[in-house]
């Protein structure tokens, strides 16, 4: 084994240059395959030992507070064999804004305040607050980047303003994510609760949680959550209708059944997409690692053919020269494997800032044993495939052939580009020869940079579709308006008529039982006083509901109920069944895609509908929520108004911004690897050429032609492979963003691409190319030609 070996390096040392880049590369793409082959695997983990930790609820509900319903509610949890632990926890709802003392600017976000000081053995603090009282505050640990410990927290409700001192963060995992709840959830002491609830009587609403968890024979017998959790909701549902029958002035306060399994599941969402994003980069690397050691091994073959054939001549079989390959191979791949592995264990930690920023919670695993050893040993069977297939150029040339350098036909091929034939320059008219008189050994270049030009376009077309809040609300098939506030049916007329508005709809959002044949489904529906005035939603087929016998459904939850458009669904409770046609089909982030859309006549035929509503507010073209807030507050100083640009920011935002650096860092990512690729290309050239080149100067070739010509001399495959990566890029990139987001259920996605985004790619690629060979090509003006003939 040790002659393999000692063959192997030095077959190493001859391809110095070409085992560097191709140890380079495999150390790049195992680092990022590692770090995010961790966190897909882990991510559910951190959410699993928080749960722990804070001794989480399976089922979490959030509730306006009414005595009657809280009491329903403890009836319907404690009556139910796989449930226990019953506990419940005040809160205010408050309609608020925040920012870092001595900043400008408010920001406008819901916020669920609770005391520290009480106490809770269900979903409680990760942290300990015992030593917390007067003026601290624990913040979501998600603003930890904002608000440093020691640094102030303001809050505003209304015109009242608070200054809190941040004490410590906390990690829930129901409130973790601003993309699953919409919210934060903070803590203050009982002083400043019960100050916050006495002074802000219309911007602070007393609430309720109601936490519960599975008995251990619910966990044996595997009982879904979500099911419990709809039938929690539907028992809920019809219990209401029963009773504001016997009691008319009875409102139902918004009620929430959240189950954990199905919050955990929205909050991994966020950072499983940009991660299987790195995860796909990084395997795009590999890939062009195995590409360029590809074209590098068979030219060493090509190349060395006499050593190939002493070596046969001396008794070493097929076999055993692959064996030395492999030998090579596995060495270079393994050792930037492990340098890859190494790195990515030692800065997990640090980079699990990406899962603290997408997911909400601190990366609290250990380096996964299973990922490392599934890492480095998939990277070797790869390579060892790669072995095998190279290892049959052995088998294609004889001895005698080999003997002869591998030549054993002449070459025919037709010369299409004649030095007397073309008016072309003569680096342009070399570079062509070479381009498509050995258009096989260019495959390599071009694929390689085909597949960089639909990474760079992908990814910045990723930041013009998504780039910007309404880029993410439009793909997310979320409909957009100007305001909103909560209020009934008078006040929306109220508001309509005044001079800033231009319309103005109610909406309500209530669980329902829907069902299609055999096929039943608790579905989130949202219903609208007005569906002519909706601006956005991303509607696949049909239309939205106007009339009260209409529903349109979201993909998933249409496909869970095996209807299409045109089909029957009926809508069953003990008010009532009523048949419903669908009029459409969207697509939508909201609910995992498990929503229904009707009007509210429609809702009503079912379910008793509660007078207060959330009403949504168009403004005229040209009026700033300033100016209808300031009208608005002359009518109703003392309710709430938000603005819903600003709100849809806050969770939004998040989506922008790693959008953006995702496509910085592939940016980045592919001017090195071009850089690379396009150095190991050229110096190969140029040691192939190197007495070609030193003629060419004798015959008064300037050093200024010589290295025009290198830096040309891979132009035009460099071109062709930007030119098909630019033409696939708009179809690969719509159908990539279709399988990211098919989680939601999308069908399609208006993938967008802006004109400056391919010249860009088109720049960086063929910019950094020209620049490497000019940077390599130097080297030629040390050639000396009469010292090249004196050494002979």
């Amino acid at each position: 084994m040790y002659r393999f070996f000692f063959i192997a390096k030095n077959n190493i040392k001859k391809q110095k240059s070409d085992m560097i880049t191709f140890f380079i590369l495999s150390a790049l793409s195992s680092l990022f395959i590692f770090i995010s082959a961790s966190f897909l695997a882990d991510t559910g983990k951190v959410i699993d030992t928080n749960m722990e930790k804070i001794n989480a609820a399976d089922i979490f509900i959030i509730t306006g507070y009414s005595e009657p319903a809280i009491e329903k509610m403890e009836e319907l949890i404690k009556g139910n064999v796989y449930l226990k632990n019953y506990e419940v926890e005040e809160y205010l709802d408050c309609s608020s804004k925040y920012k870092l003392k001595g900043s400008k600017n408010w920001i406008e976000y819901p916020l669920f305040i609770s005391s520290y000081e009480k106490p809770q053995k269900i979903q409680t603090m990760s942290i300990d607050a015992s030593d917390f009282s007067g003026d601290d505050v624990v913040i979501p640990i998600s603003l930890s980047s904002a608000f440093k410990i020691g640094s102030t927290f303001q809050m505003k409700i209304g015109d009242n303003v608070y200054d809190f001192k941040v004490a410590g963060y906390n990690e829930d995992n129901l409130f973790c994510s601003p993309m699953n709840m919409g919210t934060y959830k903070i803590y203050v002491s009982d002083r400043m609760y019960e100050t916050l609830r006495f002074e802000n009587p219309k911007g602070a609403y007393d609430s309720r949680y109601i936490k519960t968890q599975l008995t251990d024979t619910a966990k044996k017998k595997h009982i879904d959550t979500n099911k419990l959790s709809d039938t929690i909701g539907d028992e809920l549902l019809n219990w209401y209708n029963d009773y504001s029958k016997a009691n008319p002035d009875f409102e139902m306060p918004g009620t929430n059944v959240l189950p954990a399994e199905l919050m955990k599941t929205g909050s991994m969402i966020l950072p499983f997409v940009f991660v299987a994003l790195i995860f796909l980069f990084a395997v795009i690397i590999f890939a062009i690692a195995i590409v360029i050691i590809n074209f590098s091994v068979k030219n060493f073959i090509m190349t060395n053919m006499k050593n190939t054939a002493i070596m046969e001549a001396s008794g070493y079989t097929v076999r055993e020269l692959v064996l030395i390959l492999l030998f090579q191979l596995i060495m270079i791949s393994g050792l930037g494997a492990a340098v890859g592995i190494t790195i990515g264990a030692l800065l997990l930690d640090k980079i699990g800032i990406l899962i603290l920023i997408t997911l909400g919670l601190t990366w609290n695993q250990p380096v996964n044993t299973v990922v490392i050893l599934s890492v480095f040993l998939g990277f070797c069977l790869v390579v060892a495939c790669l072995t095998l297939l190279l290892g049959r150029e052995y088998s294609k040339v004889s001895v005698l052939s080999a003997l002869r350098g591998g030549v054993n036909t002449h070459n025919y091929k037709k010369n299409l580009f004649s030095f007397d034939k073309t008016n072309l320059p003569i680096a342009v008219t070399l570079s062509l020869k070479d381009t498509f008189g050995r258009f096989k050994n260019q495959l390599g270049i071009i694929f390689i940079m085909m597949i960089l030009s639909i990474s760079s376009v992908v990814a910045f077309g990723m930041t013009d579709t998504f780039g910007n809040d309404e880029g993410v609300l439009n793909i997310g098939g979320f409909d957009v308006y100007d305001a909103f506030f909560s209020g009934d049916e008078s006040m929306e007329e109220t508001v309509s008529t005044m001079k800033t508005v231009e319309n103005t709809r109610r909406e309500i959002w209530m669980g329902v039982n829907y069902s299609h044949k055999k096929n039943k489904q608790n579905i989130t529906t949202r219903s609208f006083s007005d569906t002519s005035n909706i601006i956005g939603g991303s509607i696949i087929e049909g239309r939205w509901p106007k009339h009260p016998n209409e529903v349109m459904l979201a993909t998933n939850a249409a496909s869970r109920l095996g209807v299409s458009l045109g089909d029957v669904v009926t809508v069953r409770n003990d008010m009532a069944d009523e048949s419903f046609i669908v009029c459409g089909i969207c697509q939508t982030m909201n609910n995992m895609g498990m929503m229904a859309f009707m009007t509210i006549d429609g809702l009503t035929k079912v379910t008793t509908v509660p007078e207060s509503m959330q009403v949504c507010v168009q403004l005229k073209k040209g009026v700033s929520f300033a100016e209808f807030e300031e009208e608005f507050k002359d009518v109703y100083p003392e309710v709430t108004v938000t603005d819903y640009q600003v709100a849809a920011h806050q969770t939004v935002g998040l989506i922008t911004i790693g959008i953006k650096l995702f496509a910085y860092f592939v940016s980045l990512l592919t001017i090195l690897i071009v850089a690379f690729v396009e150095s190991l290309i050229v110096r190969t050239n140029i040691n192939k050429q190197w007495r070609n080149l030193g003629v060419s100067k004798a015959l008064g070739f300037t050093s200024k032609d010589l290295i025009l010509q290198v830096m040309l001399s891979n132009i035009p495959s460099i071109l062709i492979g930007v030119a098909l990566g630019l033409v696939l890029s708009p179809s690969l990139g719509s159908k990539l963003m279709v399988g990211t987001f098919m989680i939601f259920g999308f069908k399609r996605i208006d993938f967008k691409i802006a004109p400056v985004s391919y010249l860009f790619t088109a720049f960086i690629i063929i910019g950094v190319a020209l620049i490497t060979s000019a940077l390599i090509g130097r080297r030629i003006k040390g050639l000396e030609p009469v010292k090249m003939i004196t050494e002979e």
